[in-house]
């Protein structure tokens, strides 16, 4: 995965899960779930030096694994949203200019 950091602009398509048919073998399908986003990154959090708050593990029903990192995304009119940097596929990356 490509380094992100504070500042970067990014745009990605996030695997929200997967569509299985229940056929054998059984046929799964990720793509008729995934959402494209862009925006930019307003943190990066690695949740094995930062782990989750029991209450946020424990919280509803978890929708698929975790990853290492955790992203936090200003999504371009949509306000901020968080990913998990193991689902999101097709990022493209623009680094921001020195000042």
């Amino acid at each position: 995965m490509t380094s992100l950091a504070i500042g970067d602009r990014v745009s990605f398509n996030y695997l929200k899960g997967a569509n299985r048919d229940g056929g054998h073998p059984q046929r799964v399908d990720y793509a008729s779930r995934a959402q494209t986003y862009n925006g930019t990154v307003e943190g990066v959090r690695d949740i094995t030096a930062s782990p989750l708050s029991q209450h946020t593990i424990s919280y509803g029903t978890i929708k698929g694994e975790r990853s290492k990192n955790l992203v936090t995304v200003d999504i371009d009119g949509d306000g901020s949203k968080a990913f998990y940097d193991g689902r999101m596929i097709g990022l493209s990356v623009e680094k921001p200019e020195s000042a």
